[in-house]
C-alpha cells in the first residue's frame, strides 16, 4: 500500500503583502508583524484522504491551521519554519518591495555571505523533514509555509515520490505525494 504525504499551506494571513517603496528595516519589521498576524479560516481541501498523523510548523499561522483541520494530536516542529533572511544594513535606502524580493532571493540562492548560513540551515531542515517523511509508514499531513513546501516538494520528487511540482501553493489546499 503506497504511503501518502500531504503538504498543505496555512490559512491566509490577515496582514496584506507590502507594496510600494520600503527600506530594508521597514520590510524586516513587516515580516515580524506578519509572523504574529491572525489567520482567516477557510474551508480546507484535504484531498479526501484520512490522514493518520500531522506535523506542523511552530509558527502560529501553521499551528492554528493544523489544529483546525486535523482532529488528532499535531506534532509541532521548528524544522518546518519558513526560511529566514538577514536584514541588509542599507540605512535609508528605499526600494520597491519587488526589488527587495529579488535582492533577497538572489543573495540567498547565490549563497551571499550574509545569507549563506541561513540558507544552509534551511536546506538541512528540509532534508531532515524529508528523511522523516520517507521513513514513515502512515499517511502524513504536513502543515507549513509556501517556501518550505516548494523546497520539500522538490526534495520528495528527487527521492522518487510522485506528485505536483510546486512553486507557490494555494492556502489550505493539500498537495499529495506518493511512493
Amino acid at each position: 500500500m503506497p504511503v501518502k504525504i500531504g503538504l498543505i499551506r496555512h490559512f491566509p494571513v490577515e496582514k496584506p503583502m507590502p507594496s510600494g517603496w520600503m527600506t530594508a528595516a521597514e520590510l524586516h519589521k513587516w515580516r515580524h508583524d506578519y509572523e504574529l498576524a491572525d489567520v482567516r479560516h477557510i474551508e480546507p481541501d484535504l484531498g479526501g484522504v484520512a490522514w493518520e498523523r500531522c506535523f506542523a510548523s511552530t509558527v502560529r499561522r501553521a499551528s492554528v491551521t493544523a489544529n483546525a483541520i486535523f482532529p488528532g494530536a499535531v506534532a509541532k516542529t521548528d524544522l518546518l519554519r519558513e526560511a529566514e533572511f538577514t536584514e541588509f544594513r542599507t540605512g535609508a535606502l528605499c526600494l520597491p518591495v519587488l526589488v527587495w524580493y529579488f535582492i533577497f532571493r538572489l543573495s540567498w540562492i547565490s549563497g551571499h555571505r550574509s545569507q549563506r548560513a541561513l540558507r544552509d540551515d534551511f536546506m538541512k531542515r528540509v532534508r531532515t523533514v524529508a528523511d522523516e517523511l520517507e521513513s514513515a509508514k502512515v499517511d502524513t499531513l504536513v502543515v507549513s509555509h509556501g517556501g518550505v513546501m516548494a523546497f520539500l516538494s522538490a526534495e520528495l520528487l528527487r527521492r522518487g515520490f510522485t506528485g505536483p511540482k510546486l512553486r507557490l501553493a494555494n492556502h489550505a489546499r493539500v498537495y499529495v505525494y506518493e511512493r
